[in-house]
């Protein structure tokens, strides 16, 4: 059987580029993403077919496919030159960090929450608006080039933030920033406020609930301070005063020293200081109350 497509695949800062060449006539080609992915045509097109449409693919579009359906290609090489298609996978994380990071600094009207939205919904993105293809290619010339040495991953973040920049400014955005992260952010929230509640009594680490949490440590607290408007050690530090106020009132007897130790607490100087700022009383005033 004649191979269709000869693949290269090129790493890069919080990606991977991929380049695809075609040699040969082929019809009905079919092709599927599970994630958000950026493709642009280097040289030649591609007809684009799915159930409701078909349209051309050309040379200097960016043509972000629709997640989690197939589609199909017919590809026609013209004078044995080959068809050639840049696919540039992004990390998710990424993309939400860099948005995040133009949205506080520079557009703080680009609300996410117009982009969940069903009236916004986008099935695919195709472009062919010049500052998005000149992004994408330099991103990929950038690469391949051998004369950058110790300075190519600076240069290539560089490039990569600028697609993403543009990119925010379309329609794209509705499909790099899809729903499903936003449900996927809010279970995980849940996941840590569920093992926080189960361990508070022990030492409890930010990276530990990053990681039950399936983000960075600056993105757990940003999201979980906008959810539930503390930051994840105020809340630790509230169920642990919470946990000591039962043991005052339940157990008057227990001394105060074993009672900042059955909480969580590490000092009885740091115990003291919490409880009474949060109750506004002392230990000792709060167990006599």
């Amino acid at each position: 059987m004649e191979k269709i497509e000869e693949r290269t695949v090129l790493s890069i800062p919080f990606g991977e580029l991929n380049v695809f060449e075609t040699n040969v006539v082929c019809h009905d080609f079919p092709f599927y993403f599970e994630k958000p992915v950026i493709t642009l045509m280097l040289s030649g097109n591609k007809i684009i077919r799915s159930e409701e449409e078909t349209f051309e693919f050309n040379e200097r579009s960016v043509f972000i496919p629709p997640c989690k359906k197939e589609l199909s290609i017919d590809i026609h090489p013209v004078f044995q030159e080959p068809t050639k298609c840049l696919v540039l996978n992004i990390e998710q994380e990424y993309i939400d960090n860099v948005f995040s990071e133009v949205i506080e600094n520079w557009h703080p009207d680009w609300d996410k929450t117009g982009i969940m939205m069903k009236e916004n919904a986008v099935k695919k993105f195709v472009s062919s608006d010049e500052s998005l293809w000149r992004s994408l290619t330099n991103l990929y010339n950038r690469r391949i080039d051998d004369t950058l040495n110790g300075t190519s991953d600076f240069l290539l973040s560089l490039s990569l933030k600028e697609l993403i920049y543009e990119l925010m400014k379309t329609n794209a955005k509705h499909l790099l920033l899809h729903p499903n992260k936003a449900e996927n952010v809010q279970h995980g929230l849940q996941e840590v406020v569920h093992f926080i509640k189960q361990n508070y009594r022990e030492p409890i680490t930010i990276k530990k609930l990053a990681s039950v949490a399936g983000m960075s440590e600056a993105n757990l607290f940003k999201k979980f301070k906008n959810t539930y408007s503390c930051t994840p050690v105020e809340y630790i530090i509230e169920l642990r005063i919470e946990h000591a106020k039962q043991l005052l009132i339940n157990n008057p007897e227990i001394d105060i020293k074993n009672i900042c130790f059955e909480s969580g607490f590490n000092t009885l100087e740091y115990f003291y200081r919490k409880f009474t700022q949060i109750t506004g009383k002392s230990p000792k005033k709060f167990k006599v109350s």
